[in-house]
C-alpha cells in the first residue's frame, strides 16, 4: 500500500482519491482505511519516508569540505527529486499549520537544511540576509519553474539562476512602495511625518500637539544644559 501511495502521490499530489490508491495496490478501499484512517495519515506516512532519506543526505554533507558548493548541490538535488514527485514538492510548500510530516520529521529537515545554510554563510558563499524560510520557498518555487522550462531548456538552469541570487555578489533590495517626497513637501521636525501644505500663514513645523510638546521639552533641556 505504501508503495502504491508513493507512486500515486508522486504522480498526482495530495488530491489523488484514496480509492485510486487502493486500486493501484490491488486491495479494497476498506483495507486502506483500516491501516490509514484518513488520506492525510497516508500522505504523512509517505512523505515522512521520503524526507527521512533527504534528511540523511543533508546530514551526510554537514561536515564536508566546500560548504557552499555542498549547500547549492543539495538544493539542486532536492529540486530535481521533487520535479518528478508532487508529494515532495507539496510538502516543501505547505503552509504553516498543515501537518504533512510525522512528529519531529519536519523539524529534523529544517535543522539539517539550516545547518548546511549556516555553514555556507560562515564560509562566505551565501548572503547573510538569507534565512531558512527563504530557502524553503525558493526550493518550492524552483520546482515550478523547472517544470515550465524543462521542455526547451537544460535541466537545472532555473535552479542555478535562483541559487545565484543567494550568493553574496547578488544585490536584492526590497522595493519601497511609498511615493517619493515632492520637492516642496515639509515634514514634522520631530517624527518626520509629511505635513499638509498650509494654505495661509506660516507653514506647520509639527504634525500635532505631541510632537510640538516634545520639541518644546528638547529646547528647554538644551537651554538648561547650556
Amino acid at each position: 500500500m505504501l508503495q502504491a501511495a508513493l507512486e500515486a502521490f508522486a504522480a498526482e499530489g495530495r488530491l489523488v482519491p484514496l480509492d485510486d490508491i487502493a486500486r493501484r495496490a490491488g486491495v479494497g478501499a476498506g483495507t486502506v482505511y483500516r491501516n490509514f484512517p484518513t488520506k492525510e495519515a497516508l500522505f504523512t506516512a509517505v512523505i515522512t519516508d521520503r524526507f527521512e532519506s533527504i534528511i540523511e543526505e543533508a546530514r551526510s554533507l554537514a561536515g564536508a569540505d566546500d560548504p557552499g558548493e555542498r549547500f547549492y548541490g543539495f538544493l539542486m538535488w532536492v529540486v530535481e527529486r521533487a520535479m518528478f514527485n508532487h508529494a515532495i514538492c507539496e510538502a516543501l510548500a505547505l503552509e504553516e499549520g498543515i501537518k504533512a510530516f510525522a512528529a519531529g520529521v519536519e523539524e529534523e529537515f529544517n535543522e539539517a537544511l539550516d545547518a548546511l545554510l549556516r555553514r555556507a554563510q560562515a564560509a562566505g558563499d551565501v548572503r547573510a540576509d538569507v534565512d531558512l524560510r527563504d530557502v524553503r520557498a525558493l526550493m518550492a518555487g524552483c520546482v515550478v519553474t523547472e517544470r515550465l522550462r524543462r521542455a526547451d531548456g537544460p535541466p537545472g538552469r532555473m535552479t542555478a539562476l535562483a541559487c545565484d541570487a543567494l550568493r553574496p555578489s547578488a544585490v536584492t533590495k526590497v522595493r519601497d512602495e511609498s511615493p517619493p517626497p515632492s520637492r516642496n513637501e515639509s515634514r514634522c521636525e520631530v517624527c518626520g511625518t509629511p505635513l499638509a501644505a498650509a494654505r495661509t500663514g506660516r507653514p506647520a513645523r509639527f504634525c500635532g500637539a505631541a510632537c510640538r510638546q516634545k520639541a518644546h521639552r528638547r529646547r528647554s533641556a538644551a537651554t538648561k544644559s547650556g
